[in-house]
């Protein structure tokens, strides 16, 4: 008799008082033939996320596993929690603002696996919830247009990587010894800002992917959401600086697929910081910056450009107030 396979569902939650419980019961009612463990990483919450967690836990005493504690660890240590104590066969992870809305998800994935047995990690389609007009969008989760042969490495590992994940992380089941590969407690030593993005590209390097075009979660969108940090966020360069810290990871443990090289890497660094100051329009802090990586990445592109917008104090202004109008577009489209 086959041994029936384990899915473990790890949720990192943070002051989701108000979304939580619809995260959890979109998990516990799955149905299909597999043993279920939720894995509940929540991270010192001051609202009431912690009681509706500890709610749940009570109810169910055999399928829920609570950690908690009193001080707040952050996205990156708290999810390096939850994927440290996962013991199924597989594993997905769920933020406690999303939620799934097809019963039959993983054992869909399931069912798919059994099918495509070179596959490390399958997802599904989706909806984007968009909470400002309380509108669901259908087909509007990545994947959007899946790799058809399932080799994703090249999605990450492309000198035009453009940022952003393959597929959203809520859709994804993975395989145990895939998620294996991946070294969490290396990524909070690193003070990574996300953990999506390195975990999809180091496995990526491991397993082919594949994909089901059922629509089975729901992804919130809303401004503060970890996915999108804008330009006036208190975190933006520390945010930005870390992505950079995560291609550096990726060029060491992968050199034979390292496709960013340091310069670009500091031309990114430098027009991130520079588009900071344009948005504050702090004039002489850009003029500087652009002084400074003028001995760094003299022949970068957007040194060059950002050395004429800093060419006068009028010139800086008419493009900072172009920025801001394209600024406010990209909000508007994100909350």
């Amino acid at each position: 008799m086959n041994k029936r396979p384990k899915i473990s569902v790890v949720v990192i939650t943070y002051k989701q008082q108000d979304t939580i419980a619809q995260t959890l019961d979109s998990i516990l009612c799955q149905q299909g033939d597999f043993d279920l463990e939720v894995v509940i990483g929540e991270d010192a919450s001051p609202d009431g996320t912690l009681a509706v967690c500890q709610d749940y836990a009570r109810r169910y005493p055999n399928q829920i596993v609570l950690l908690s504690g009193e001080k707040n660890m952050g996205i990156m240590a708290n999810s390096a929690r939850v994927f440290n104590a996962a013991t199924g066969d597989f594993v997905n992870i769920i933020a406690g603002d999303d939620y799934w809305c097809d019963d039959h998800k993983l054992q869909k994935q399931l069912d798919y696996f059994s099918r495509h047995p070179d596959c490390g990690m399958v997802s599904t389609g989706g909806y984007k919830l968009l909470v400002r007009e309380n509108k669901l969008v259908p087909n509007a989760v990545a994947p959007i247009h899946p790799v058809e042969d399932g080799d994703v490495k090249s999605f990450y590992f492309s000198p035009n990587y453009n940022g952003g994940v393959y597929a959203m992380p809520l859709s994804i089941l993975i395989r145990k010894e895939i998620l294996d590969k991946v070294d969490f407690d290396e990524f909070v030593c690193r003070g990574f800002p996300v953990e999506d993005f390195p975990m999809q590209a180091v496995m990526s390097q491991y397993a082919k992917w594949g994909h089901i075009n059922d629509l089975t979660v729901v992804y919130r969108v809303y401004s503060g959401s970890a996915s999108f940090v804008p330009v006036d966020h208190p975190k933006y360069l520390w945010y930005h600086h870390g992505l950079m810290k995560v291609r550096r990871y990726l060029n060491e443990l992968f050199p034979e697929d390292a496709c960013f090289t340091e310069g670009m890497m500091q031309e990114y660094e430098f027009y991130k910081e520079f588009l900071l100051y344009l948005h504050k329009r702090e004039f002489d802090n850009a003029k500087n910056l652009v002084a400074k990586y003028s001995k760094i990445i003299p022949d970068s592109v957007k040194l060059r450009q950002a050395k004429k917008m800093t060419s006068a104090r009028l010139r800086f202004k008419v493009f900072a107030m172009y920025k801001a109008m394209i600024y406010k577009k990209e909000l508007r489209k994100n909350t």
